[in-house]
């Protein structure tokens, strides 16, 4: 992958303000020798104007002033990334967010988040032209971005709010078409791992043709596929591992589900007074639990299919005068799979009248003369027991998740005299995601089906009602389908977005605004947008219900919420050509936002570049920039659901004091001593949203220096410094913050809002136990950093053509409320993925006789489990993965291709399962970590 930093490059970044006449310089991008035409530029004009990503000024002599990379189409194609996903998540200034291996937590979704801060604080661009979000947070699915026709990809870090609005807080992915395709074009590609699985397939067809000399018109059509991998079908990830087992020292040797949940099968009984106990094929009850290993039907590559068609162009009603405009259509679906639905620990009282107890449960339900700890119901004689039983008879919770999403847009841009350009254009985009999620329980119907008494016929419900059938999970037999049908739902989540967006911009040059010292004058840019941002959810009514056990309470969450914006954008030269001072310019941009529900916001930006002499130059900007609440944070209800917690302050053997405080939470005082703790690492949490939160705001500042010298055109460098501080972000308190903020910080408010299990003292079971949280401004994220790029490429007189690129990213500081997060993994940096200090991407391209071979090496630095997640594996060490492409071009119109990645099949870093953090999933980090091994590709290109 050649990563280029762009530079002496004119600016458009579609969204653009600034502050009159203040000034804010390049603060990153390399001169770039081979700028390239970007499709949201004005009209043709006779100085061939070139645009990049970082503002709406155009103009040859500017500069690129924000730190901005730029991915070619060719590294999608060396990396064979079907997924846009792919290629920028391996890029060192991204975190992952959601993945091809976002099984649990994941909803199908692709998405990208710079810097680590948030796929809803990276504005996802196409064309200069924001994407529609695919749910109500806001988020942009990647998944919905064919690649056949990006020209290349620009990433602009940094806040850019007064260039596009809200969003822009840690930068932008900008997706740039290629809008000038002429001919027909057919592109396929297909993957398979070492192992023959873990596949991958794609194809596209692409045409275009020239209107007379005045546009043209290009339209392509898409076929994708990525096939199943499950962490069963690796041998280091199958078994559920506990992260102390010892056996971590030599992972082959892990063979037992030592992590796994106690929700299990055969059945195990939480009963009051005695703990948790097994059902054994005697009918007896040990304490000895086995637990069951989730890790083997998880998906470690979740499968999706994917269709788009998209067709964009231009056309010149007058001279300099021409409308454009782009449509495009998406249907993508992918499936996640999680583990067998299970009882999870639920309370239902068991009547003595039930033929399936055993003998060994009948004395452990109701004898209350050994164990007086008992609850029993004096009118009924029923015990109250909790019960564990996982339905492995389902093979798992399957969610379909499919996506339709389709957007035009349309707009009229030219030249009003030799001066100023305009551009004039509407949007609009809609997504509608569905989602059926398979195989859970209903705990209404498994509370009937339990109270089981004897028949003429045999076990009948005692309430027959709704063709109540009987369950037996009092043996270690299989569940009867008829028993299953009974207590088994689907629940359905259907949710729609909507975008509209109008806008309008004149950019030009104010001669009457000239440096004396300056050979050109100021450039300004002024413009006014409205956009209008629409989300609804529903439900199926036993989601709606809360009747579900594992999928919980589903809501119906709807709401709207738009914004009017005007914005002015300027730059000036201030010196230029002068000895010791090449170029001296200031630049500068203010918007000002009026949302309709997070009220009044302004953002800004102000800096500078100076360039002593030609091919040397440092560049400083400043920018504040806001992210506006989503909808999901201002309109969520209230809703029961699980999150991560490793250690309970009150299981076990705990002081007076504690027991104190976990009897106020409401465990009953036989369960002190004796309190579980949570089970993977789950337990239940209250989320929703608050209508009443503020826009966020942060601070960047970004400086730097760009080298590329006149002498050696071939080499260019640029060094980045960056600081990103938001001092109000939005976000939930955490389980773990909230239990610190009581047993550590003493705070009364966080111990009464935590709610225990009154049977056994746990903060799972019934969905009114648990730890809350709500949206709240009360978050402090700051991060700051060294960005490095360079890049030296060249050619002999024998034709033996070569290129070297080194792009790395050393993270100084993450922080979040004061605590640490870079270098870090595990339960305090939840829900982080492990965060490398430094990672780099060298890609080293030889070629010769129409023969390319392409080499890249990833490299990610160690990091260490925090404070809180005592483990065995404390370190992971440093990664790297090696890739390796070859290129054969027959001739102009054929070239194929075939590579292997990973090319040294490294194995993913085992720590086990109960890490503690919701990232942790397969005894590894898939996210992060290839879980694959060595794969394998091809694929190939024609123009007729």
């Amino acid at each position: 992958m050649i990563i280029r930093s762009s530079g002496k490059v004119r600016l458009l970044l579609a969204a653009a303000p600034l502050a009159l006449a203040l000034g804010a310089t390049p603060a990153f991008a390399a001169d770039q020798p081979t700028p390239q035409p970007d499709t949201s530029a004005a009209p043709e004009a006779p100085e061939a104007e070139v645009v990049v990503t970082g503002s709406r000024i155009t103009r040859p002599d500017l500069v690129g002033s924000s730190p901005i990379a730029t991915i070619s189409a060719e590294a999608l194609k060396t990396q064979n990334a079907i997924t846009v996903e792919q290629i920028l998540t391996a890029n060192p200034q991204f975190q992952p967010g959601g993945t091809a291996a976002s099984n649990n937590p994941g909803d199908g979704a692709a998405t990208v988040d710079l810097r680590g801060l948030g796929p809803n604080r990276t504005l996802v661009l196409i064309d200069g032209k924001r994407a529609p979000s695919y749910d109500t947070t806001g988020a942009v699915d990647v998944n919905t971005i064919p690649t056949a026709l990006i020209k290349r990809i620009d990433i602009l870090t940094g806040g850019a709010s007064a260039v596009y609005g809200s969003d822009a807080i840690a930068g932008v992915v900008n997706f740039v078409l290629d809008d000038r395709f002429t001919g027909l074009r057919a592109d396929g590609s297909a993957q398979i791992s070492r192992y023959g699985d873990a596949g991958q397939y794609d194809a596209a067809l692409t045409g275009g043709i020239k209107l007379g000399d005045r546009g043209n018109l290009v339209a392509s059509v898409g076929y994708s596929k990525r096939n199943t991998l499950k962490f069963g079908d690796r041998s280091l990830l199958t078994h559920t591992v506990d992260s102390n087992d010892p056996c971590l020292s030599h992972p082959s040797t892990c063979t037992t589900d030592s992590g796994g949940s106690s929700n299990t099968t055969p059945t195990a009984f939480d009963i009051p007074g005695a703990g948790r106990q097994q059902i054994r094929d005697d009918g007896s009850l040990s304490s000895d639990v086995i637990p069951y290993g989730f890790n083997s039907v998880n998906y470690g590559q979740i499968p999706l299919e994917r269709y788009n068609g998209m067709a964009l162009g231009r056309y010149e009603i007058a001279d300099g005068i021409e409308i454009y405009g782009r449509g495009n259509y998406e249907h993508v679906k992918s499936i996640t799979n999680l583990a067998p639905t299970a009882t999870a620990g639920y309370t239902f009282d068991i009547s003595p009248d039930n033929p399936f107890l055993t003998a060994g449960e009948r004395a452990a339900f109701f004898d209350t003369a050994a164990n007086p700890a008992l609850v029993i119901n004096k009118q009924t004689g029923a015990s109250t027991v909790g019960i564990r039983r996982r339905v492995t008879e389902t093979g798992g919770r399957t969610e379909q998740h499919t996506t339709e999403s389709y957007q035009f847009v349309g707009g009229l841009r030219g030249a009003i005299n030799p001066d100023f350009n305009f551009d004039a254009f509407v949007q609009y985009g809609h997504v509608k995601k569905n989602e059926v999620l398979e195989n859970d329980l209903s705990y209404s119907a498994l509370t009937q089906a339990l109270d089981v008494i004897s028949g003429p016929n045999g076990p009948q419900c005692r309430d027959t009602s709704n063709g109540c059938v009987p369950l037996n999970l009092f043996t270690t037999g299989t569940l009867s389908a008829k028993s299953l049908a009974f207590v088994l739902r689907n629940a359905t989540q259907d949710t729609t977005t909507s975008q509209f967006i109008a806008g309008g911009n004149v950019s030009g040059n104010l001669r009457f605004i000239q440096s004396p010292f300056a050979n050109n004058p100021a450039a300004i840019n002024v413009g006014v947008e409205y956009r209008r941002e629409k989300a609804v959810t529903t439900v199926s009514g036993d989601y709606a219900s809360g009747d579900l056990i594992y999928y919980g309470q589903g809501q119906n969450i709807g709401g709207r919420y738009d914004t009017k914006e005007v914005y002015i954008e300027a730059k000036i030269p201030i010196v230029q050509d002068r000895p010791l001072i090449n170029a001296l310019d200031f630049e500068g941009g203010y918007r000002y936002s009026d949302y309709s529900t997070a009220g009044g916001v302004s953002t800004y930006k102000y800096g500078g570049d100076y360039s002593p002499v030609e091919g040397l130059r440092f560049r400083g900007i400043y920018q504040r920039a806001v992210r506006a609440p989503n909808i999901n944070e201002l309109y969520a209800p209230v809703t029961g659901g699980t999150g991560s917690l490793n250690a309970d302050p009150c299981a076990g053997a705990i002081s007076t004091t504690v027991a104190t405080i976990c009897q106020a939470q409401g465990a009953p005082p036989s369960s002190i001593g004796r309190i579980p703790e949570p089970v993977a690492g789950q337990i239940n949490i209250f989320t929703g949203g608050n209508p009443n939160l503020q826009a966020e705001k942060s601070d960047t500042f970004t400086v730097g220096v760009v080298i590329n010298p006149p002498s050696l055109r071939a080499f260019s460098m640029s060094l980045d410094y960056y600081n990103i501080e938001i001092n109000n972000a939005i976000d939930v308190a955490s389980p773990q913050s909230v239990i610190n903020a009581c047993f550590i910080g003493g705070s009364t408010s966080a111990c009464q809002s935590i709610k225990r299990n009154t049977l056994d003292g746990s903060l799972s079971g019934n969905l009114q136990f648990g730890v809350p949280a709500t949206y709240q401004n009360l978050s402090q994220i700051a991060t700051d950093g060294l960005e490095f790029n360079t890049e030296y490429h060249g050619a002999t007189a024998g034709g033996f053509t070569y290129a070297v690129s080194y792009a790395a990213n050393y993270i100084l500081n993450y922080k979040q409320d004061g605590y640490q997060y870079a270098g870090h993994f595990g339960a305090d940096s939840s829900p982080h993925e492990p965060m490398s200090r430094y990672k780099h991407v060298v890609t080293v391209d030889l070629g010769l006789g129409g023969v390319n071979l392409t080499t890249r090496w990833r490299f990610l630095s160690k990091v260490t489990a925090d404070a809180d997640t005592p483990i065995l594996k404390s370190t992971i060490p440093a990664f790297s993965y090696f890739d390796e492409t070859a290129t054969f071009s027959v001739n102009k119109s054929f070239d194929f291709r075939v590579g292997v990645q990973n090319l040294f099949d490294k194995q993913p870093p085992i720590v086990g399962s109960t890490v503690g953090t919701d990232s942790n999933a397969g005894n590894t980090f898939p996210n992060t970590y290839d879980v694959i091994g060595r794969s394998f590709f091809a694929g190939f290109s024609a123009k007729f």
